[in-house]
């Protein structure tokens, strides 16, 4: 070739020449593309080097569309300069594939021989909607002299061995068997050997740190029945899965076809969205949000897991609506993480290395799906940093295994975990006032003891007040005030919150501020306790001691302290004085003597 640049020419039909030199030459011409209408110019031939490991066919080549199921090219001129014209048909007729056509030159003495490998699945360029997912390039490659290129079996890539005699130029016609043009390249096969195998090794380190992290998170959680450890374990698998699909492992281990990998793909990557769904609202407590927010998060999940399924029946679309549902959980975690974590939520801090990492991911992953980013190495980092993100995330929820909760088995439980279990099982409920913010968080079981949703009672402490009863609101909201003007102090009360039916329960309060490295008091952290059944008793026996049992009326002493009271007002204001009346029934011990109490009592309660 005179210039070493990409001619990548696209024909729907024969060029035509530029201007007609005589009527003659018009009419021959016109009579020419009516005769030989499928025929194309002949190109310029890629002369092989040696010492070159790979050669970008694509960018030489010339792309045919709409031709039919035959195609007519003129050949490249040998070195005697005499072109020759090939025809070439489809492999399945009424398909009307699109043919790439390019011409390799042997300038040595001796034979060459390169591999013409086409990748069936580049996540370079593959789309976001209605993505390429793997299936096979190119059907058949035709030459123009000689046989027809040997196909190598392999499971990742169309692979044709071409071998060109010493100063022989042959220009071949590859039909594709995919609407995308793919790209592919000319490789020595030592130097394509290597570079598979070293792939193969990176691809290895990959699957082993996938692997082992996924087991890791599966046997914590047989030693902290906790739900973020099941959670980020499922990330760890799904990640692991879509390595396996990717890297070529997945129809191998469970015996499966290689042709179905779009499906496997497109599961893998509904499998890992899903994932990241319940690994967000596990991490954060969802379930102890506001009530439409837990069902938005529900129907969610259910909606992540249905394109998994959906990969079976249509796997282009469910993995362009996994790819999309990507940069929506990406963006609605960014959100509930700075929110949280503005709101001081530990969890929520923790998380933030992780999800911003996460979003970088997201971000240079569109970059690579939509071409603007290229190259193996854009891959591989790719990779890396989906390894790297659940690291951090094995990291992140690791730190909760061995902090509060149930004692690790074979160890004593310590005593701040005794005093954890003692708080749990006194039926007392958490109380905490945050005074930077002015807002108070209360104990879920007090909430569901007030038939409250989850998350009413952790508000402002205005709002808060409001479902005191107001006879207890102000007396409150000043012993709050004296704390704080005191930069500290205790906190013990009688309170009654209201039901959402409308009556009361009463509550007792024992807090103290917490002293941290400010001298200025920052919260006030106490246990709340149902003290209902107890002052209900109060103010039975308060009642039953001035009463009497029977009647409900004041009893002796309680009539006694009135009239007391009534003589000396009546002392002290002349005119109102009281008056006494005794009512005196006959016999009346007779009646108690004669027929019993029980009739006794019925006569004087009528």
């Amino acid at each position: 070739m005179s210039e070493h640049r990409a001619t990548f020419r696209a024909f729907g039909r024969a060029e035509a020449p530029r201007a007609p030199v005589s009527l003659a030459l018009a009419i021959l011409l016109a009579w020419l593309v009516l005769v030989l209408g499928g025929s194309a110019q002949a190109l310029d031939a890629i002369a092989i080097d040696p010492a070159k490991d790979r050669i970008d066919v694509w960018a030489f080549g010339e792309l045919y569309t709409e031709r039919g199921d035959k195609l007519q090219i003129e050949t490249v001129p040998g070195p005697d300069g005499i072109a020759g014209r090939m025809s070439v048909d489809a492999t399945t007729p009424g398909t009307n594939p699109s043919w790439i056509v390019f011409a390799l030159k042997n300038p040595t003495n001796k034979p060459i021989m390169r591999w013409l490998i086409a990748q069936r699945y580049s996540l370079v360029g593959s789309n976001v909607f209605w993505p390429d997912l793997d299936t096979g390039r190119i059907a058949a490659v035709t030459p123009s002299l000689g046989f027809r290129p040997e196909v190598l079996p392999d499971d990742r890539a169309d692979i044709f061995r071409i071998t060109i005699e010493p100063g022989a130029t042959i220009t071949y016609v590859a039909e594709l068997s995919s609407p995308m043009v793919p790209r592919f390249n000319m490789w020595k096969p030592e130097a394509y050997e290597k570079r598979q195998r070293d792939r193969m090794l990176f691809n290895g380190i990959m699957l082993g740190i996938a692997g082992l992290l996924a087991i890791f998170l599966t046997a914590v959680f047989a030693a902290n029945h906790k739900a973020i450890f099941p959670a980020t374990a499922l990330v760890a698998w799904a990640v692991l899965a879509y390595f396996c699909v990717d890297f070529g492992f997945w129809h191998k281990l469970f015996k499966l076809s290689a042709e179905d990998n779009a499906v496997y793909r497109a599961a893998a990557e509904a499998a890992l969205a899903a994932s990241l769904v319940v690994f967000l609202y596990t991490f954060l407590r969802v379930r102890f949000w506001h009530n439409w927010i837990r069902i938005a998060f529900a129907c969610w999940i259910a909606g992540q897991l249905s394109l998994i399924a959906l990969a079976v029946l249509d796997p282009w679309l469910a993995a362009g609506l996994a790819r999309i549902s990507f940069v929506l959980i990406g963006g609605v975690g960014a959100l509930m993480v700075t929110y949280l974590a503005l709101r001081g939520q530990e969890r929520a801090l923790s998380l933030v290395p992780t999800w911003l990492l996460l979003l970088v991911w997201i971000f240079g992953a569109g970059l690579v799906v939509l071409g603007q980013l290229s190259g193996e190495i854009v891959v591989s980092g790719l990779i890396s940093g989906l390894v790297l993100i659940i690291v951090l995330m094995g990291f992140t929820v690791t730190q909760y295994a061995f902090r509060g909760g149930d004692a690790l088995y074979g160890a004593p439980p310590s005593r701040l975990q005794v005093s954890a279990m003692a708080v749990e099982g006194s039926g007392a409920g958490l109380w905490e006032w945050n005074m930077r913010r002015n807002e108070i968080t209360t104990d879920p079981e007090v909430e569901e003891s007030l038939g409250l949703t989850a998350g009413m009672l952790d508000c402002s402490v205005d709002e808060w007040l409001t479902y005191l009863h107001p006879a207890d609101r102000e007396r409150f909201r000043l012993m709050l005030w004296s704390i704080q003007e005191k930069d500290g102090g205790a906190l013990h009360t009688d309170i009654r919150l209201r039901r959402m039916d409308g009556s009361y329960l009463w509550f007792e309060l024992r807090a103290r501020t917490v002293e941290g490295a400010q001298p200025r008091a920052m919260k006030c952290v106490g246990l709340m306790r149902d003290i209902t059944s107890t002052k209900r008793t109060q103010e039975r026996l308060l009642h039953d001691a001035v009463h009497d049992s029977l009647t409900g009326l004041p009893n002796r002493e309680l009539f006694l302290d009135r009239l007391g009271g009534a003589i000396t007002r009546a002392d002290q204001n002349e005119g109102n004085r009281p008056t006494v009346l005794f009512v005196d029934i006959d016999r009346f011990k007779n009646v108690n003597k004669s027929l019993g109490y029980v009739v006794g009592d019925s006569m004087l309660l009528t």
